[in-house]
């Protein structure tokens, strides 16, 4: 376990974290720019608020990321099962 410094909305935070420095860089420069895209679009200087909304921005990309997962699954495993049934079906009509 390592501890890095990270700069969000140009205050430096120290990260404790399992995964490495250019990891947590990365993770702290999305926060940074998903922030300062809402204080941009919304005028909100209070640090609080603006991380509230970019919390509720970064939420709805990971649902919907999810969702589509999910739905990514569920093609997956019906085309596998029509796939089965066809060779299934090739298999018995040679036999």
């Amino acid at each position: 376990m390592g501890t890095y410094e990270v700069n969000i909305l140009g205050q430096r935070y120290k990260v404790r974290s399992e995964d490495d420095e250019e990891y947590v860089n990365k993770l702290a420069e999305y926060l940074d720019e998903q922030l300062d895209e809402v204080r941009k679009n919304t005028k909100i200087v209070a640090s609080q608020n603006l991380a509230v909304l970019a919390g509720l921005n970064i939420v709805d990309t990971l649902f919907k990321q999810k969702e589509k997962d999910a739905q990514f699954k569920k093609d997956i495993r019906e085309k596998i099962r029509k796939m089965v049934r066809l060779v299934r079906a090739g298999i018995e009509e040679k036999s």
